[in-house]
């Protein structure tokens, strides 16, 4: 118990991040649908946020390097703080894309220094049990920011109050923490090769988990606000909150399947799940009770929501130690590209004759590609060994520090390359 102690605060902080974060992925899209912004045009400003997302993953090692932990945490929330005031204050696209992509810069910094602070607090023994825990609580919070809006209509300034609340919260946890902060952290550029390293299967999987996830993450409170219009945020909060929990609920099951059997078939039967919840989303679209929908949200957040973290262990499975790192970093920058294109296309497509409800059969042919791209690797290339095969570990997309826990870990288990390293593990 003094383990997970150590770590409370830390944790409390980023669920307090991404809380706010939940509360702007569902009234974003709604106020930007309000000020009469195409679907185009609110895929454009979710993009942003991805674009700037992975700009501060590439900067953020040096900036926590240069001024410390709480520093760069600290000031980052205030820049995210301040760029979602803004916009309760400006109701414009354009400057709203611009605070978004402040934002995305702000979001890498703030979880590389909680991330690492984490990874630095936990013995070796024990990092498996609190970053799974950890991952656990970041899922709920992201499915309780919306709670706090359910009544608010998308011209309602007190969506953006709430979020800039609690991002300002968010400072407070790390900042009281009596915890000594960890050595700077440093890292190796990502190269080249450091992408050509990941396995065919876990490189798709990384790209389709930024294309498609994030474009319908986008999109969904305006399919919500298209079959229920006049319901304000209330249902497009129902439909994100149940796609969420969807990925909390299969998420465990999935990793610990993965663990017996190859990580490919476990990919490939989480993506067809998506596959069938997109294309039942679009063919009952407006035809069936909203608590159908709500349920197929949650079976699509199932299978769409769960396949990142096995994708990211099916790469480590075939990885050498000391090279995990960068093959996570690589990851990351996949899905980080992915996930600047996707709510663009989906945006396109909603904008078209399909409509909402058209984006699911768009993203229906990802996942199809997806599920084709891992059962074909599966017939072509042989399991890994039981010695190269590491445990599962829940990795969210957003992390751009587990990769270098994932590494010494491998550095540490027994039968591996070479023993720790003598220092703690540093972003990449």
């Amino acid at each position: 118990m003094t383990v997970y102690r150590n770590v409370a605060s830390l944790i409390l902080a980023v669920m307090l991040l991404q809380a706010a974060s939940g509360v702007l992925s569902v009234t974003t899209p709604l106020a930007l649908d309000y000020m009469g912004a195409s679907a185009l045009g609110v895929g454009l400003v979710a993009a942003s946020f991805s674009a700037g997302f992975m700009a501060g993953a590439w900067f953020a090692p040096d900036i926590v390097r240069q001024v410390g932990h709480i520093r760069a945490y600290s000031a980052a929330a205030a820049i995210y703080a301040v760029g979602i005031l803004s916009m309760g204050l400006s109701f414009d696209a354009v400057a709203w894309a611009l605070f978004r992509l402040a934002q995305g810069a702000a979001s890498a910094v703030m979880f590389t220094a909680a991330e690492s602070w984490i990874a630095d607090s936990t013995p070796r023994s024990k990092r498996g049990g609190v970053m799974g825990l950890y991952q656990l609580m970041l899922k709920l919070a992201i499915c309780g920011g919306p709670l706090l809006i359910l009544d608010h209509a998308p011209e309602d300034i007190r969506p953006f109050i709430w979020a800039g609340l609690l991002m300002i919260l968010a400072v407070i946890p790390l900042s009281a923490t009596q915890r000594a902060q960890p050595v700077l952290p440093d890292r190796e550029a990502l190269s080249l090769n450091s992408i050509l390293r990941i396995p065919p299967a876990a490189l798709v999987g990384a790209l389709v988990a930024g294309l498609c996830n994030t474009g319908v993450t986008a999109q969904l409170p305006l399919y919500a606000q298209e079959l229920q219009p006049g319901q304000g945020s209330s249902s497009a909060a129902t439909l994100y909150i149940a796609a969420m929990l969807g990925g909390v609920v299969t998420q465990w099951p999935a990793g610990l399947i993965s663990d017996r059997v190859d990580r490919r078939l476990v990919v490939a039967f989480l993506a067809f799940l998506a596959l069938v919840a997109c294309v039942a989303l679009y063919l009952t679209a407006g035809r069936v009770s909203f608590s159908i929908t709500v349920l197929l949200a949650a079976l699509w957040g199932g299978g769409a929501l769960s396949f990142y973290s096995i994708s990211a262990s099916h790469a480590t499975d075939r990885t050498d130690a000391g090279q995990i790192a960068q093959v996570m970093s690589g990851m990351l920058f996949i899905w980080a590209g992915g996930s600047v294109i996707g709510p663009i296309l989906t945006g396109a497509v909603a904008d078209t004759q399909a409509g909402q409800s058209g984006v699911f059969l768009a993203v229906a042919l990802g996942y199809f590609g997806l599920m084709a791209a891992n059962l074909g690797r599966l017939f072509i290339r042989d399991r890994p060994t039981s010695s190269q095969r590491s445990s599962f570990k829940p990795v969210q997309a957003t992390s751009v520090v587990q990769g270098a826990v994932a590494d010494e870990a491998e550095r540490a288990a027994p039968g591996s390359d070479g023993p720790p390293p003598a220092s703690e593990p540093k972003p990449v």
